[in-house]
């Protein structure tokens, strides 16, 4: 078609009935084709006119020149220029006879480009049939041959888009194939001739005329930049799993880390069960099967709150990786407003150091806690002050912003190393399913910084040929890494709202190429997502939309051809569940085809629940069971429950389960098996004997521990041992997670490895599960403001020190020194970290320095401290090893806090060394604003072991912890 120009448009799907079957016009091009036509009338109009005034003009000379011509001639050459007669012959006529009428009929042949270029039949012409064409279809006759040739042409380009299956879409599809008719989508022709089809990720087949049986397959040797996009309920997820399932089965060279705040990908390690999905999967040539490989991580606070089964382990984020820009993103603070720069202050002083209102020098650390940025904040001098200092309205604002950060579970002094997220051959679920959005972003948000930062070092490292071990192999030591993303628009939104996450991911998929780091995000929305991001991509996979925005949007970032067809509006609104839009960057695959996705081989929780299916119905008797073995158990806990409490929870299970078991049947129930029914107290008890049921093996064991000669554990090496309780007692303890055999068997191997290294000779006589008592001290901390903070601390009261736990447990040092202390000796050892003079003490301690020498003495015959000199300068320095936490609110205090407690029965208990007094007067000597508010006793199991010389017959004790089944040496 000569200079054929088309009228091209945004889609607009609000007047989805003009695209027909055959496209090609849409509402804007029959709008410009009424316009030509009517541009075309007025000209013709405009050139009728002009040649009635010349033809007029003509007929005015010739009356002159033949004034003696009959009045009939005269009539009918008036008549001739009148437009009432048939306009075809008129203009005709004029054509032939009246030379200045071919100029006007040149200006139609050269007139305006667009009449030229577009002929008038179509839609515009069966809308506006009135309009008068055929005169000037006449006019210019001269131009038909063009318009018949220009119409000819542009019927064969509606052949071409018609959407009849049978006719072939252009552009022409091409892939790269390999030998078995498979294709390649993100693949080069070099990648492929060095490694073939290795890792190629088999995701789905081309859904398209003559190209059916072609399965595609997507390379994951190279870092991709993939986007899934599609309606609620289209599929996206689904192809995320499909894409994760494939890499960790296909590529054991990479590290995956999937990133699900849905919480529906830990179902991966079971295979599929989908009736439907299972004939499938036949169809493909796949069988179902669940995932080995996988490890399912959780926020370590969530622990509690998670089903056993459903999740491996839990992951933390140091508090100290978080730069200030994170948490004011994550608080929703300016970063330059008075609560950010006070927050940048807080952690500037935490890292370096500080002076508090007491005048107690802190040191700086990098590895901080959250309760150490809410200790700064609530005792530095500099930060209280009231001359330089910020108010206290912002203060506090910060501080319970940290305290909230608390609850949120993910904060941990130690972190997850990131070895053990990205793992060679592992498919690793991290499940924020827990977590509100802007948590997930912060962190999804270190978590890309730290996996493109760990890449780049590796990277050149391996450039370099250097290898370094060390702890630092924990965070850099991974493989290339694909991170994948569902629910992105959460987390890099577009416009001027930023995440903690999109600088990160944005950074992330800006450089990751070279260091090998791979991203596959989804979203719902794809015109909400940041374009910096969008720009990068390299893979599209879109699936049906319905938004005229988002489809806008996937037009627009497509990195590929899209055939005219699939940009009809009606064609991305009606793509069916499981089948998408796909476009490569690659040159390889010339346009964008359609795709069927292939079937899970593993478990998909994402569906959507169809509540017809989801009631559960039981019999009377499994209802009547369940009810009364929940209340039994109850009633041995609590020895007492209510009525009114049973007939509401019976009432909820018989709604639940379709059932109809009465109150009657379940209080007989309960009646068999031991209980009373008061009625007129409304209550249901439980009788003593129930209470007192295993006294049989009770007396049995006393029996077997009376006969051990426990008596002979007073051996000299001891020194005055504490006899342990026989008293049977339910408890509050920590539970028994390490087996009786287990034990035993470590300390005989013990025992062997001494044999053969003193040659000396022990036997183990018996073994005896004891509980130690350990005091749970609960405490309110003021501050400078005169407002406190609640904490609590566990003190071993056999030891008298700190009991702490990481990964087991350990005790603090020199605390029991401190009981017989008075409060200005125990000042003076907690400055005395450094050689001192006298004087250089009393400064810090705010004494007067014969007041600190008296003190001084005290210790020194206490053997705490010992005087030295330098240069002939009289010093002092401690004696002892002192390692304890500076401050109450140190987060090992509360490391206790995260092992589970249970009610135990107890049969020996070890007897206290330190009453609660003690401990109470102690803390509140050492910390002067602390206040006691409860002392409460938990029990710790622990197994002693009795180990006898046969030689000498001297006895001695090892002990091993029941919970982790280390040795302790504290006991």
């Amino acid at each position: 078609m000569v200079g054929k120009k088309r009228v091209e448009k945004e889609l607009d799907l609000e007047h989805e009935d003009l695209f027909d079957d055959v496209f090609g016009l849409d509402e804007e091009q029959i709008e410009a084709r009424k316009k030509l036509n009517e541009i075309a009338r007025k000209e013709s109009e405009k050139m009728e006119k002009a040649m009635k005034e010349q033809s007029s003009q003509e007929s005015e000379k010739n009356a002159q020149r033949n004034e003696n011509a009959s009045e009939a001639q005269k009539e009918a050459e008036i008549a001739e220029p009148s437009f009432e007669k048939p306009k075809k012959k008129r203009a005709k006529k004029k054509i032939v006879k009246v030379e200045p009428e071919e100029k006007p009929i040149q200006e139609i042949e050269e007139g305006p480009e667009e009449i030229k270029k577009e002929p008038f039949e179509g839609i515009a012409a069966q809308e506006e049939p009135k309009v008068e064409e055929k005169p000037i279809a006449s006019k210019v006759s001269v131009a038909q041959p063009e318009i018949e040739s220009e119409k000819s042409e542009r019927e064969l380009e509606e052949k071409i888009f018609v959407s009849e299956p049978t006719l072939e879409i252009l552009p022409k599809l091409s892939f790269l194939e390999d030998k078995d008719g498979n294709v390649f989508i993100g693949r080069s022709k070099s990648t492929y001739d060095s490694y073939g089809s290795e890792a190629g990720l088999f995701i789905g087949r081309v859904n398209e005329e003559n190209y059916e049986k072609k399965n595609v397959l997507m390379d994951s040797l190279g870092p991709h930049v993939v986007f899934v996009c599609g309606a609620r309920g289209s599929g996206k997820s689904y192809v995320l799993g499909v894409i994760a399932e494939e890499i960790a089965l296909k590529n054991k060279n990479v590290g995956v880390i999937v990133v699900d705040p849905v919480g529906v990908f830990w179902s991966m390690r079971y295979p599929n069960r989908e009736r439907r999905e299972l004939e499938a999967l036949k169809n493909w040539g796949l069988e179902p099967r669940g995932l080995e490989n996988i490890v399912v991580f959780i926020p370590k606070g969530m622990e509690k709150q998670t089903p056993q089964g459903t999740y491996d382990a839990t992951f933390s984020v140091k508090p100290s990786m978080l730069t200030v820009q994170d948490w004011c993103l994550t608080f929703g603070l300016e970063r330059f407003s008075p609560t950010g720069l006070l927050l940048e202050k807080a952690l500037e002083k935490v890292e370096k150091g500080y002076v508090t209102v007491d005048k107690e020098h802190i040191k700086g650390t990098k590895d901080y806690s959250i309760d150490d940025i809410i200790f700064c904040l609530e005792n530095d001098a500099e930060l209280n002050s009231r001359e330089r200092g910020y108010k206290v309205d912002s203060i506090r604002a910060l501080t319970s912003r940290f305290e909230a950060a608390k609850s949120w579970g993910i904060f941990d002094m130690h972190g997850t190393p990131l070895t053990e997220l990205s793992r060679e051959g592992q498919l690793t679920i991290i499940d924020t399913s827990f977590l509100d959005d802007n948590v997930t972003a912060l962190v999804i948000g270190i978590l890309a910084r730290r996996i493109l930062a760990a890449r780049k070092i590796v990277t050149r490292r391996e450039a370099a040929k250097r290898f370094e071990a060390g702890e630092e192999m924990l965070e850099l030591e991974i493989p290339p890494t694909w991170l994948i993303i569902d629910e992105a628009h959460t987390l890099i939104p577009s416009g001027n709202v930023k995440t903690a996450a999109s600088e990160a991911l944005i950074e992330y998929v800006k450089q990751g190429r070279r260091p090998g780091c791979s991203l596959v995000f989804a979203t719902q929305q794809p015109s909400a997502i940041d374009i910096r991001v969008l720009s990068q991509l390299d893979i599209i996979i879109v699936h049906k939309l319905v938004f005229n925005d988002d489809i806008k949007a996937v037009y627009k970032r497509t990195p590929a051809i899209i055939p005219h067809r699939y940009k009809a509006g009606a064609f991305i609104r009606t793509l069916p569940v499981g089948v998408a839009l796909v476009g490569d960057r690659r040159e390889e695959t010339s346009r964008a085809f359609i795709m069927q996705i292939r079937p899970r081989m593993s478990q998909h929780e994402g569906r959507e629940i169809e509540t017809i299916e989801t009631k559960v119905v039981l019999s009377d008797p499994q209802v009547l069971a369940l009810v009364s073995s929940l209340y039994w158990a109850r009633l041995k806990r609590d020895n007492k429950v209510g009525l009114v409490e049973i007939r509401r929870t019976l009432n909820s299970l018989n709604a639940k389960y379709s059932s109809h078991v009465e109150e009657k049947a379940l209080l007989a129930e309960l009646e068999k098996k031991g209980a009373i029914i008061d009625e007129k107290q409304g209550v249901v008890l439980l009788e003593d004997k129930t209470i007192a049921a295993p006294k049989k093996t009770i007396e049995k064991q006393a029996e077997q521990v009376q006969e051990a000669p426990s008596a002979e554990i007073a051996a000299p090496s001891l020194k005055k041992p504490i006899e342990p309780e026989l008293a049977s007692v339910e408890l509050i303890s920590f539970p028994v997670k390490y087996a009786r055999e287990k034990a035993e068997a470590k300390i005989r191997k013990k025992l062997g490895k001494l044999f053969g290294l003193i040659g000396g000779s022990e036997r183990l006589i018996e073994t005896n599960l004891k509980y130690v008592p350990v005091y749970k001290v609960e405490f309110n901390y003021f501050n400078q403001q005169n407002t406190f903070r609640q904490g609590f601390l566990f003190v071993n009261s056999v030891s008298g020190e700190f009991l702490h736990f990481t990964k087991r447990f350990v005790e603090s040092q020199g605390l029991k020194e401190l009981y017989s202390l008075e409060s200005e000796e125990i000042l003076v050892l907690n400055f005395l970290t450094q050689p001192l003079t006298a004087s250089e003490l009393s400064k810090k301690v705010y004494l007067d320095e014969n007041r600190v020498k008296k003190i001084l003495k005290k210790l020194c015959d206490k053997e705490l401290v010992k005087i030295i000199e330098k240069n002939g300068i009289v010093m002092y320095q401690l004696n002892k090893r002192f390692d304890l936490p500076r401050s109450p609110l140190h987060p090992m205090h509360q490391s206790l806090q995260n092992i589970p407690l249970v009610t135990a029965e107890v049969l020996m208990k070890e007897k206290e060394r330190y009453s609660k007094n003690d401990v109470r007067d102690l803390l509140q000597r050492i910390w002067k604003k602390l206040v006691v508010t409860s002392i409460k006793d938990i029990y710790w199991p622990i197994y002693e072991g009795i180990v006898e010389n046969t030689k000498t017959g001297k006895r001695r004790k090892i002990c091993i912890d029941a919970i982790t089944g280390e040795e302790i040496t504290f006991c």
